[in-house]
């Protein structure tokens, strides 16, 4: 037992004491490392090999580490203070709510590690973007400005997850009767917010059409959807919710549940599916579970999936008890 404990020690404190380019380095292929640096706002060469570029992410990055913090929700905020002050290194049985999935948020995963050792989870920051993230760690969570970012990001991708598509106008309105005097939004900042919010990215983008502008659910992407949508939604009057309402949708992750969790688990763990693959999976069943999509139906779709990536026999009755329990978890929403 003691043998096993300093092999795990020593697994970990290997990680920890890699350098974030060396993380980046090894994590990503070349492609993916000019993405990240577009998607960073980092001035890269193409001609650069791998190794030049995860060093430019790294020195970006450790110089002004605020510029991943601002973007991450309030609720990873804390998390990451809780991994700083545990010296970077935490288990997933450490944190108190271990029903949840931990950092969702894909812009912050690039710069940590997690591994599995001994059936464990660790989750590990490597030590000198850690130092690099300490001396800000303490302040994010009393920046009222921070609480206020993440309050508006919930609104903003409640009320989408509600409506699915709406006039700017409309939207704006929207937001400001149920906020009133609390925060108010306008409609020449929604495209500035929407850039410096990672989850609000995500779930939203802006739609012209015949010089009105739309607030879309990023999961309408079929031209001919959004415009049969437009054209009927003119003459349909919104459903009004309350403002605590809009939160509790707008809180929701759908990653976060514990049903969720073990279907993504089922996937890449048992059944080695590449994590990129099992988002957008769950994603799907995300948004056709909104559309009432029945089970079969899901069941049939995913199959298809699973058997062109899956070249070993796999359980499907297990498969469906976890989909059946994770779709059943969603709340109903009406898009």
């Amino acid at each position: 037992m003691q043998a096993t404990f300093h092999k795990a020690n020593d697994i970990v404190n290997q990680t920890k004491e890699r350098k974030l380019w060396e993380l980046l380095y090894k994590s990503y292929k070349k492609d993916g490392l000019i993405e990240m640096g577009g998607e960073l706002g980092i001035k890269v060469m193409t001609s650069w090999n791998k190794k030049a570029l995860a060093q430019s992410i790294e020195k970006y990055v450790t110089a002004d580490p605020s510029r991943l913090t601002f973007r991450m929700p309030f609720k990873e905020i804390q998390d990451l203070q809780l991994l700083l002050r545990a010296g970077g290194v935490m288990s997933e049985g450490d944190f108190e709510d271990v029903d949840f999935l931990r950092f969702p948020n894909l812009y912050f995963r690039h710069f940590i590690e997690l591994i599995t050792d001994d059936s464990e989870e660790y989750w590990i920051v490597p030590d000198n973007l850690r130092e690099a993230l300490l001396p800000i760690a303490n302040e994010l969570d009393n920046e009222q400005a921070l609480r206020q970012l993440d309050l508006r990001e919930k609104f903003v991708c409640g009320l989408i997850y509600l409506y699915g598509i709406v006039s700017l106008e409309e939207f704006v309105n929207l937001y400001n009767e149920l906020n009133g005097k609390e925060d108010t939004l306008e409609a020449s900042n929604i495209a500035d917010f929407i850039e410096q919010r990672d989850k609000v990215s995500n779930e939203l983008y802006i739609f012209m059409c015949d010089d009105t502008e739309y607030v879309v659910s990023s999961r309408m992407e079929n031209m001919v959807d959004i415009m049969n949508e437009i054209l009927q939604r003119s003459e349909l009057e919104f459903h009004s919710f309350t403002k605590e309402e809009v939160l509790e949708v707008g809180t929701y992750y759908s990653l976060s549940s514990l049903p969720s969790k073990k279907l993504s688990n089922y996937l890449t763990g048992v059944l080695n599916m590449p994590e990129s693959l099992v988002s957008l999976l769950m994603r799907s069943v995300w948004e056709m579970a909104q559309n009432n999509t029945p089970i079969p139906e899901l069941m049939k779709m995913l199959i298809k999936e699973i058997d062109e990536v899956v070249d070993k026999d796999w359980n499907a009755d297990k498969f469906l008890s976890l989909l059946r329990r994770y779709v059943n978890s969603l709340p109903r929403w009406i898009l």
